[in-house]
């Protein structure tokens, strides 16, 4: 069955927000950049059977709510660099899971995550890859949003060996 990288992108973040994170989402909405002004925004990179790039936005108050949880701490005694490796971290997450639908076997090279300003998200977002897929929703304390880029379709290993 065929399944492109806009149904492994929603499922992975699915996956790893409920399994890593314990937070479903409360609704699904269509991409919106808004602004990023009160937003903890995140840059990964990728290569290997496929290459490309996933940027993840998270508004304030949902990045502070899911770094509370995965912590296991209270969001007030939390600091603002302890928020963003947590959400660093979530990028880092749903990145692999993707890639790892993408390929099991394949060999991916993911670089650090890192937290990018609202320039560089906006930069980073201007679409010029072959493939692109964006996943939005609601969750407690606001909204997520991530787009994933790759220079080639991406397809699923099922896929692949079924052609």
């Amino acid at each position: 069955m065929f399944e492109d990288l806009q149904v492994l992108l929603e499922q992975s973040v699915e996956d790893v927000l409920e399994k890593m994170f314990f937070i479903r989402s409360l609704e699904e909405g269509l991409y919106a950049p808004g602004s990023t002004s009160d937003a903890v925004m995140v840059f990964v990179t990728f290569d290997g059977a496929a290459t490309g790039s996933l940027l993840l936005k998270v508004t304030r108050d949902a990045a502070r709510s899911i770094s509370a949880d995965f912590l296991g701490t209270d969001d007030s005694e939390l600091t603002g660099p302890q928020v963003g490796e947590v959400i660093c971290e979530l990028g880092n997450m749903i990145c692999g899971a993707v890639l790892s639908r993408v390929d099991p076997a394949g060999a991916f090279r993911i670089s650090p995550p890192q937290q990018i300003t609202d320039a560089q998200f906006k930069a980073a977002s201007v679409d010029r890859h072959t493939d692109r897929a964006r996943h939005s929703m609601e969750i407690a304390g606001g909204h997520l949003t991530i787009l994933m880029n790759t220079e080639t379709p991406v397809c699923s290993t099922a896929e692949k060996h079924a052609s």
